[in-house]
């Protein structure tokens, strides 16, 4: 298992700390109150063991969002929540005034508005850690447990995956996500050899 050092978690927990803030003042200026987003915990996992921890943790399906993220690094970057929880992010989205019978169609939609917005915050901030450009792929609405969305996606099983848990709250409501970007070995040691650049910069 690819283990990295307390030092380089908490740079990692930091500059996507960064990113998530950027994602929520987005959000919240969409809903009209304020949104919050953290990333309390920072884990490399090959991807068959993340998702067997995944489903363990999750016994309920996930419904999300999926970009492919390619340049400097390759691999997919992933948002899902619980799935009974997403008409409540599509109501917090747009509106108590959406008709039930409408929430449905438009609720893939607004997924991928909110995955758009949160997964680009960090691709972006992974570029500029790397310096070097990233492109993201339009996204695309998943569903299923953690084993069929890793699943969906094509790439080695002993692919490495970073794995987020990610607090999505309102005065509200309190949802908790899970961002995973999913990225092959060489491009994983690319991050973490920029990442001890930055680290030792310091």
């Amino acid at each position: 298992m690819f283990e990295i050092t307390d030092i380089q978690r908490d740079y990692i927990t930091e500059i996507l700390n960064i990113s998530m803030g950027s994602a929520a003042a987005v959000l919240s200026e969409m809903v009209g109150e304020e949104v919050g987003l953290s990333v309390p915990e920072v884990a490399f996992l090959p991807r068959r063991v993340a998702a067997d921890q995944f489903d363990l943790n999750n016994s309920a399906k996930m419904s999300g969002v999926t970009q492919s993220v390619s340049g400097a690094i390759n691999g997919d970057a992933l948002l899902m929540f619980p799935e009974e929880k997403t008409l409540t992010i599509v109501r917090i989205l747009l509106g108590d005034t959406v008709p039930v019978e409408s929430l449905t169609e438009m609720e893939q939609e607004a997924m991928c508005e909110i995955g758009n917005i949160i997964l680009n915050a960090i691709v972006s901030s992974v570029a500029n850690l790397l310096q070097k450009e990233i492109v993201s792929s339009l996204p695309r609405f998943i569903s299923g447990t953690g084993s069929e969305i890793y699943a969906i996606n094509t790439g080695c099983e002993d692919d490495l995956v970073m794995f987020l848990k990610v607090g999505f709250g309102l005065e509200s409501q309190s949802i908790n996500g899970h961002v995973t970007l999913m990225l092959n070995v060489p491009s994983l040691r690319e991050f973490i050899a920029h990442l001890d650049e930055k680290i030792n910069a310091l």
